[in-house]
């Protein structure tokens, strides 16, 4: 997830999470999938996205992999 990118905003590959019910801000750009390695990072889950954010996410993922 990230705040302010207007690029992916303008082009349709960002979900907002504006309205999603989370504490986290910002959108999650669909235009940069990348995989992370949580552990190495030592990072921690703070919250989950709402059912409906996921499947708007996963669609416009859908998108960019046909």
């Amino acid at each position: 997830m990230t705040g302010g990118v207007n690029h992916a905003r303008t082009s349709g590959f960002s979900v907002t999470l504006t309205g999603a019910g989370t504490n986290t801000t910002g959108v999650i750009r669909c235009d940069q999938p990348r995989a992370i390695d949580l552990s190495a990072r030592h990072a921690k889950k703070l919250e989950s996205v709402p059912e409906s954010i996921m499947d708007e996410v996963l669609a416009r993922l859908a998108v960019i992999f046909e």
